[in-house]
């Protein structure tokens, strides 16, 4: 005789929990993360006690901290890691998870040990084998701290109080990326010493100054060095000087990614551009509208102004003027710091523009953008190199390996200078023998994976979003 089935009632309800787990899936599958939030947690107030619940609980979690809510989302992965138990591959994943966080606070010694409580065979093998690393570094082998031949990097970085931030930031990507391989960083500030250096060289990682660019590509082209700088440098300039490469974004590959992503993406067919009297500016303005002519788009709308302005509600009433005759065009391009940015995007909701959106340059990638900017600049959307929420996993190895050493966050300018040493250790082939910098092939923390024969990188920039108080990265 066959059981009894169980209550009708009880089947129903088990049926719509978990249609509503699997619809919060799909809508955080789709970006729709609010949402999703709100479906995981009526899951967990419906099943509180049940596998489902605590599944919605773990989902939960990687909303919360993936929107800056790290002690809520620590909250939630405690509670199942005390109600699942060791078995169940889902209390693995919430101790990962848990590490992760932990270490993001800098809480080494708790990420510690909830790492050592994780099956590596039941979670991604590459998130933990990064956490790992960052964590408890293993031994450097002994081949792979003496190469062949010694080689050195050169480190060029000028005397400029201005840019000693920077500097810092360069300095300490190149002694990452060297670190424990054997190749001796020589740190330079003018090029009256470089005709005093000795030894076998990769390359030169630097300058961040223009006007120091001649005499240190003078010195290398007579020793067949190439200069890697991360510094960002005037278009074509890479392809002038033959020993001249960069790892910054250069700026018609930002224009051409930005512009195929508003008229592909967000369907932009009409466009606004608001651009700086400045060289900068200028040169983003006009490779900005000429790549998004190509696309198919058309830039309705084009206005400069004076680099130093504060007062943006004349060009906010112009844009209110468009509106209200029905012609206002879908975006709004700006490529100016985002000093400017936090200026102008008050003056829109003042003047009561809706309905378009902001896109910007990779000037607009700091997180004080968000912090000054509030509300007003959310979903806005801009390119850059590197960012420290990236799911991408050398970016997350890169990120743990940086704040372990030095307790702060890395800035772009630090993951291109580490790039460009990286490159420069990519050179050494498998006999010694030396390649040619633009042969080289290897897998960057910014996207890059070598350069062209112009000497510009060959990636795909990564593009940004404002979301939720936080800048994120979409692709």
């Amino acid at each position: 005789m066959a059981p009894p089935p169980p209550p009708p009632g009880r089947v129903a309800r088990k049926s719509v929990v978990e249609e509503e787990f699997q619809r919060a899936r799909a809508l955080e599958g789709q970006g729709r993360e609010r949402e999703a939030l709100l479906l995981y947690r009526k899951v967990m107030e419906e099943v509180p006690s049940a596998r489902l619940g605590f599944k919605a609980a773990f989902r939960a979690a990687g909303i919360y901290w993936k929107r800056g809510y790290g002690e809520k989302a620590l909250e939630l992965l405690h509670r199942v890691v005390e109600e699942v138990g060791s078995r169940d591959p889902l209390y693995h994943d919430s101790c990962l998870l848990m590490a992760k966080i932990l270490y993001r606070q800098g809480r080494e010694e708790e990420a510690r040990a909830y790492l050592e409580k994780v099956n590596p065979a039941l979670v991604s093998p590459q998130e933990y084998e990064a956490l790992e690393r960052a964590l408890i570094p293993p031994p450097t082998p002994k081949e792979a701290v003496a190469p062949r031949k010694k080689y050195k990097v050169l480190l060029f970085l000028e005397e400029s109080p201005l840019l000693k931030g920077e500097q810092i930031q360069v300095e300490r990507g190149v002694k990452l990326a060297l670190e424990g391989t054997g190749v001796e960083v020589e740190e330079v500030s003018s090029p009256q010493e470089l005709d005093s250096l000795e030894g076998a060289f990769l390359g030169v990682v630097g300058p961040l100054l223009v006007r120091q660019l001649s005499p240190v590509l003078d010195w290398a082209m007579t020793r067949e060095l190439p200069v890697v700088t991360p510094f960002p440098v005037a278009p074509g300039l890479t392809a002038k000087y033959p020993h001249l490469f960069r790892t910054s974004l250069p700026l018609d590959q930002e224009a051409s990614f930005m512009a195929g992503f508003l008229r592909r993406e967000l369907k932009v067919k009409e466009l606004a551009l608001f651009y700086p009297d400045t060289p900068y500016g200028r040169v983003m303005s006009r490779l900005l509208s000429q790549e998004f002519q190509q696309v198919g788009g058309e830039v309705s709308l084009l206005r400069s102004y004076p680099s130093d302005t504060k007062d943006f509600s004349s060009y906010a009433a112009e844009l209110e003027e468009w509106e209200r005759a029905g012609v206002l065009p879908q975006a709004l391009y700006v490529p100016d710091s985002w000093r400017r940015v936090v200026l102008l995007v008050p003056q829109l909701v003042y003047h009561n523009v809706k309905g378009i959106s902001l896109a910007g340059s990779a000037l607009w990638d700091d997180p004080r953008l968000v912090r000054e900017g509030g509300g007003y600049v959310e979903y806005a959307v801009f390119p850059d190199t590197f960012t420290p929420n990236s799911p991408y996993l050398p970016v997350l190895e890169f990120y743990y390996r940086f704040k372990l050493a030095f307790g702060v966050d890395p800035t772009p300018l630090a993951a291109q200078a580490y790039d460009a040493a990286r490159a420069l250790l990519a050179r050494i082939g498998k006999e010694g023998k030396l390649m040619p910098l633009d042969e080289v092939s290897f897998l960057g923390v910014t996207g890059m994976t070598g350069f062209t024969p112009q000497g510009d990188p060959t990636r795909m920039p990564f593009l940004l979003v404002v979301e939720g108080g936080a800048i994120r990265q979409m692709n």
